[in-house]
């Protein structure tokens, strides 16, 4: 019989929120696939000029995408999906020639990942060439965005990917980020997580709506300026869980379950 220690243990152990040292994520398990499957990759940004944001520990968001774009591609074949990756070098193709290469692919989703720099941040750390990076553990989290320009029936599809995602990896037990930071830029949906491109039209994000070949949404994995949260994807079980909730929305979308 377990002590009233080890239960209350147990208990606050099983209560911490992601991204906490202490919170786990759950693989979720997958049945066998019907059919192949085929999704296509983006590990976002890493285009000439294009690193993205820098984050707490002064790394940029290319870099962090493209390992995370090669542990989800790894795990989706090993589950036995057909994967496409847009960018597997640190310097990639700039998007016209990736929209290209998922035009000639025909896939059935694409997911393109990217880590947000949220809000006000405050001097963190100093890298090797003296320059200062910044930090804000406040805002926590993963979000799905998508574009709402386009045919009823590519936003529709949009929709259901974005909104699967959101919820299996809410089931996994990553934290869904609130959008308080986001202001005008992305308007909200029912969905929590889930995010409509609302910035003027010029402005808006080119990848979401540059392609009606298959519905193209964009992962938010988490926070780079929270060092905790980029800590925790540096776990493989992060990976893995991620990985699994990805899955689990590919096969819900096109197979129906």
């Amino acid at each position: 019989m377990l002590s009233h220690a080890s239960v209350l243990l147990a208990l606050l152990l099983a209560a911490a929120p992601w991204p906490s040292p202490e919170a786990r994520v759950s693989v979720l398990p997958l049945p066998p696939l019907a059919s192949r499957i085929r999704i296509a990759i983006d590990a976002g940004h890493g285009a000439p000029g294009n690193t993205g944001n820098w984050g707490c520990h002064c790394q940029s968001e290319a870099d962090e995408t493209l390992v995370e774009a090669t542990e989800l591609s790894r795990r989706l074949r090993r589950f036995g999906f057909t994967v496409l990756d847009t960018r597997t070098t640190p310097l990639g193709a700039k998007y016209p020639a990736r929209i290209a290469d998922i035009e000639a692919f025909k896939p059935h989703l694409v997911v393109s990942l990217h880590t947000d720099a949220r809000a006000d941040a405050w001097p963190h750390e100093t890298n090797p060439d003296g320059g200062v990076c910044f930090s804000n553990p406040k805002d926590p989290g993963f979000a799905v965005l998508w574009s709402e320009e386009g045919s009823d029936a590519i936003v529709k599809r949009r929709e259901t990917w974005g909104r699967a995602v959101s919820h299996e990896l809410r089931a996994a037990g990553f934290l869904p980020y609130s959008g308080e930071d986001y202001g005008s830029l992305y308007r909200d949906d029912d969905e929590p997580a889930c995010f409509v491109d609302a910035r003027p039209i010029k402005q808006r994000v080119y990848f979401l709506r540059a392609t009606s070949v298959a519905p193209v949404i964009i992962v938010e994995t988490h926070h780079a300026l929270d060092p905790v949260e980029v800590d925790r994807w540096h776990e493989g079980a992060t990976h893995e869980a991620f990985a699994a909730a990805i899955a689990s929305a590919a096969l819900k979308v096109v197979e129906n379950r």
